[in-house]
């Protein structure tokens, strides 16, 4: 009996010390270290954008190894976000399948569900911004910038316009290229 004790123990060390020292183990506990270091160095105005009823605000946030890189996709980002705000269409499709086997109460349910979901944005003009706040922190080797910019709202209401002003337009047009072409048609008949 004392045997099979020291056995396992000794299997369940070396299993242990194998856990320990893999790679992959030791990569996933430093990439959960330096998540919970960049959510400590996240800033409050990036977590909670300020609401106005003047201003839409956006942000973004990228990692790099290189500084300058860092704060441009961040700005990047933050501009995707406010173009999302301003032209985007957005689909979705669920599909929910469930299947029960078994006799009587001896019966499991089996359930699967697959979502798509796709998010178009046009091309949005967002001439105008201007950045409200941004901080780069050093993580680990690589640096994190947390990127906001703010949208005065009378200037997405002026691209509004125009988008409307431009789609009626064209609208117009085509009605009256159709309107052309029945006219032609007409006068074609009728000789």
């Amino acid at each position: 009996m004392r045997f099979v004790t020291y056995f396992v123990l000794i299997i369940s060390f070396v299993l242990l010390q194998n856990c320990a020292t893999d790679p992959r183990v030791v990569a996933e506990q430093q990439k959960a270290k330096i998540a919970k270091q960049a959510l400590k160095q996240t800033p409050k105005w990036f977590k909670k954008l300020p609401k106005n009823k003047k201003i839409l605000y956006a942000k973004g946030t990228a990692v790099s190894g290189d500084m300058q890189l860092s704060i441009d996709k961040a700005k990047i980002a933050a501009k995707r976000s406010l173009a999302e705000k301003l032209e985007s269409t957005i689909s979705s499709k669920t599909k929910q399948f469930a299947k029960e086997t078994g006799i009587d109460e001896m019966t499991e349910l089996y359930t699967e569900l697959e979502q798509v979901t796709i998010n178009s944005v046009k091309e949005a003009s967002i001439v105008g911004f201007n950045e409200y706040k941004s901080k780069t922190v050093l993580i680990g080797s690589k640096y994190r910038t947390f990127y906001v910019l703010e949208f005065p709202i009378d200037k997405a209401n002026k691209i509004l316009l125009s988008q409307i002003k431009n789609n009626a337009l064209v609208e117009q047009s085509i009605k009256a290229s159709e309107a052309y072409k029945e006219l032609e048609k007409e006068i074609k008949s009728s000789n």
